[in-house]
């Protein structure tokens, strides 16, 4: 199995979505956010055939004894829902290296993002001076969504959808309207 891009793997108990019973499914999380899961830890020619694959860019990590001792919760973004998936492992130790783990890659995706937004192509800013540079450099922080915890899905639409979120930095509530791109650029 190629492990150039695997952070961490290993045998998770993953909660149905459906089914609320407990599967145990060998998850490998990747350097790109991939956090995916098969029925037997895979070989080579398996690695095309997972059963579970999860994003953890942007996503938010919950550790609770409930339903069962030493269970993670990831929340996340997928397309334009919100979804929450269950896991639970043998020991606390065990959950705190996934949670970390899962936290490291997040956050580094976030760093990532966050750097691709702030900076130009280098060819538009060879010749900038540094009287030009603070100028084009804002004053406010732009939000991203990992600045906000999604508590609840408000409304679907057409358009897209509308979700309670509070802000992690002021605790203020917003509704937040995530409205789907194809719709917007065929109108």
């Amino acid at each position: 199995m190629s492990d150039q891009n695997v952070i961490k793997e290993g045998w998770v108990q993953k909660r149905g979505e459906y089914i609320k019973n407990w599967r145990p499914r060998y998850f490998l999380l990747k350097t790109d956010g991939s956090f995916i899961g098969y029925k037997d830890k895979p070989q080579d020619s398996d690695l095309a055939y997972p059963l579970n694959n999860f994003s953890v860019a942007k996503c938010q990590l919950m550790k609770t004894e409930r339903p069962k001792p030493n269970t993670f919760i990831i929340r996340c973004l997928q397309w334009t829902t919100v979804i929450e998936r269950t896991f639970h492992v043998d020991t606390p130790d065990e959950r705190d290296e996934w949670a970390e783990a899962i936290t490291m890659v997040a956050e580094s995706l976030a760093k990532q993002e966050e750097e691709g937004i702030l900076c130009s192509p280098s060819s538009q800013i060879e010749n900038v001076n540094e009287e030009e540079m603070d100028t084009t450099i804002s004053h406010y922080k732009r939000k991203t969504m990992n600045d906000f915890d999604y508590l609840k899905l408000l409304g679907k639409g057409t358009f897209g959808k509308v979700i309670l979120v509070r802000e992690k930095a002021s605790g203020t509530y917003y509704a937040m309207k995530i409205l789907k791109k194809e719709v917007i650029i065929a109108k």
